[in-house]
């Protein structure tokens, strides 16, 4: 039996981040484990619908830490290797070989596609992007296609379209709702991207799902719940993900809605046993609820600040919610969680693309702002306020040139 004071379940951004927090803060020779299912070392998953698709970066350039830096720390990664069975009472995991015990544990087993479960679904070249091994793959499909489709209009939908656009192959988007990003943007931000898009040679498909594919072996069109039938040498689907929680079933952990619940100290409700990352749902002091976020900058930091609960800093999980995205030449950022939000500003020019917009709460509480191509004081002031639950008139957000000096 191998036994560790420290084992994180998972080798995704969350574990790198973790571990360079641990290293920080000092480990002795064989204290920490990392069990990872994939081949690689941790990496950042952003390039992965952006640079690294593009073929503008390498895996070495998206590593989290250099391969040293776990050798230099006593870090023990295990490769390939992921956990087949727990006992979090007894403390004990195994893997196909081993078994392992721990004194803390953190699961950072993040999540996984959704699929498509249609007719035609498992030909080649239909792909899903959650990893370097299906960006790669993407990657060099494209490299031999004239034809894209991508299915969803979301996160992955957009950043996919954008990279496959700009590498020349002429891509269609198809997603169910009735415009673009439609759970999280605006009516005028959906109207602004769908234009954008539009005129850069994507053609968006709305209020269509698809019902198959088509194609000896790989793939050579979809057809729409419609009846439209389009031509594609590669198709990427991006309609969400599913945190991976099947190894914890029956084992006594608490979940929640597909995720794994947690306090606001990212603990379990098991002793010694920590969750961050995708796979957790947890409990928010800024929002005074549950919230469960699937994006880079949650993974980065519920992993540093896990490391450090269990390093015995015990304070509880307190940040603002962020993330960004690349799309063609625009680059935008949100803070905050728009749910609940009475009123919605808009400031700038939407249809030039230097626009904010600003989620506010029926007593004009900041809960939520986007931000693209505008005076660099809102991206300083966004997150500043949304943290301090500054109340906002919205007509002096609508009104005003600049936001300082700040209303009273």
């Amino acid at each position: 039996m191998l036994t560790y004071r420290y084992v994180i379940i998972g080798g995704g951004v969350t574990a790198g981040y973790a571990a360079a927090e641990f290293a920080k803060h000092g480990l002795f020779e064989g204290e920490l484990c990392i069990l990872s299912a994939e081949d690689t070392l941790p990496y950042d998953r952003p390039p992965l619908s952006k640079e690294y698709l593009a073929g503008e970066k390498s895996i070495d350039g998206i590593l989290i830490n250099e391969p040293e830096f776990y050798r230099q720390n006593g870090i023990e990664v295990k490769l390939e290797t992921p956990a087949t069975r727990v006992d979090l009472p007894g403390k004990l995991l195994y893997t196909q070989d081993d078994a392992i015990a721990y004194e803390q544990l953190l699961i950072a087993t993040g999540a996984r596609p959704r699929v498509l479960n249609v007719p035609g679904a498992d030909l080649d070249n239909i792909f899903y992007l959650r990893t370097v091994k299906d960006a790669s793959q993407i990657h060099r499909a494209a490299s031999e296609a004239k034809k894209a489709v991508i299915v969803g209009g979301g996160f992955i939908g957009m950043e996919a379209a954008s990279v496959l656009q700009r590498l020349g192959v002429d891509t269609t988007m198809v997603f169910p709702d009735a415009r673009v990003w439609q759970s999280f943007f605006t009516e005028e931000m959906s109207d602004f991207f769908e234009a954008y898009y539009g005129e850069r040679g994507v053609t968006i498909l709305p209020n269509m799902t698809i019902d198959s594919f088509h194609g000896e072996g790989g793939v050579t069109h979809a057809i729409t719940s419609t009846g439209r039938r389009i031509k594609a040498d590669i198709v990427v689907v991006g309609i969400g993900v599913k945190p991976n929680t099947e190894l914890f079933k029956d084992s006594g952990l608490q979940l929640g809605e597909d995720a794994i619940a947690v306090n606001r100290f990212l603990e379990t409700n098991m002793p010694g046993v920590l969750a961050a990352g995708d796979v957790t749902r947890y409990k928010d002091i800024l929002y005074d609820r549950p919230l469960h976020i699937e994006h880079w900058d949650n993974a980065v930091e519920q992993g540093r600040h896990a490391a450090r609960v269990m390093l015995g800093e015990y304070q509880p999980y307190e940040h603002v919610p962020y993330f960004f995205s690349d799309e063609f030449d625009l680059s935008f950022d949100f803070w905050g969680d728009s749910q609940g939000a009475a009123e919605v500003v808009h400031r700038g020019d939407v249809q030039s693309g230097k626009f904010s917009v600003w989620w506010l709460a029926a007593n004009g509480r900041l809960l939520a702002a986007f931000v693209m191509d505008r005076p660099k004081e809102e991206s300083d002031l966004a997150p500043k306020w949304i943290e301090s639950r500054k109340v906002l008139s919205g007509n002096w957000l609508r009104n005003e040139e600049r936001l300082s000096p700040e209303p009273a």
